[in-house]
């Protein structure tokens, strides 16, 4: 007989305690960084701290619809990118690690492309040989590229609604433009720039800035290149992984798809 929802949930409780403690601890940040924020006047950001709680019965609702067990360290993965926003953002670490968005960045094209991985198993079921296994892992790569794009989308529309720098600044030295050299063939190069002068029209002070403010273009580009590079070691890891005995990176990563399994065969899928 096929479980309710609420019977699935108390299930998995009883029996992925790994993946209870890292939800655990989990919700334990994001309930206390939401009180924090919400004490000190950080509206947003205590809001945000909340709505991330949310991401645990998504997970749960996703496994029983799609039939996937989650493995833990994916769903570890996957839940520090969400602390990963409320450290760098409400806690300031973005500033104080100037690195530590390119992680992020990083893991999310790791984990993006297991779960492109597990999506196309639900569709052709597990994979039981090479042809297989290579289609979900081309689908899961291609899938974690798909999401990078709509993120930067949102990104950028998300800066216009909320008049916010989500897509940060880069300062650089110079750049080359077809608009002003009126010539698509031969385009102007602005190199070695000192200053930039910005002119207000409300007759504010103008603002000098040593170089030139690219508004977001290179950290686009580069928050997409460094998901590439989390999708290629996804890619690389797990085919050198697929041709070992014991599969152990599959297993430790792709979710298991349990949807023409017994409950007892259930507890020992593995992406063979």
């Amino acid at each position: 007989m096929k479980l309710s929802l609420f019977g699935y949930v108390k299930q998995r409780l009883k029996t992925a305690i790994a993946l209870d403690v890292v939800f655990a601890l989990y919700l334990a940040f994001c309930l206390g960084s939401g009180i924090y924020f919400g004490v000190s006047g950080a509206t947003g950001v205590c809001i945000r701290a909340f709505v991330f709680m949310l991401f645990v019965p998504v997970v749960y609702i996703a496994e029983y619809l799609l039939k996937l067990e989650i493995t833990p360290a994916t769903c570890a993965l996957m839940l520090f990118i969400g602390v990963g926003s409320l450290l760098g953002s409400g806690f300031n670490v973005y500033t104080t690690v100037p690195f530590f968005d390119t992680v992020l960045h990083g893991i999310s094209g790791f984990v993006f492309a297991c779960i492109g991985f597990s999506v196309l198993k639900v569709l052709i079921g597990n994979p039981d040989n090479s042809k297989r296994f290579f289609a979900c892992l081309i689908f899961g790569f291609i899938c974690s590229l798909a999401i990078a794009a709509l993120w930067e989308l949102f990104e950028f529309t998300a800066s216009l609604i909320s008049g916010t720098d989500i897509q940060e600044d880069t300062i650089v030295s110079g750049f080359q433009s077809f608009l002003i050299s009126g010539d698509h063939s031969n385009a102007y190069d602005a190199g070695d720039i000192l200053q930039t002068v910005i002119q207000f029209k409300d007759g504010r002070e103008p603002l000098v800035i040593d170089g030139y403010l690219d508004i977001g273009l290179i950290d686009t580009i580069e928050d997409m290149a460094i998901c590439l590079g989390g999708a290629v070691i996804y890619c690389i890891a797990l085919t050198a992984d697929w041709f070992t005995a014991k599969k152990s990176l599959n297993r430790f990563f792709i979710p298991a798809y349990t949807g023409k399994k017994t409950h007892t065969e259930t507890e020992v899928a593995v992406t063979e």
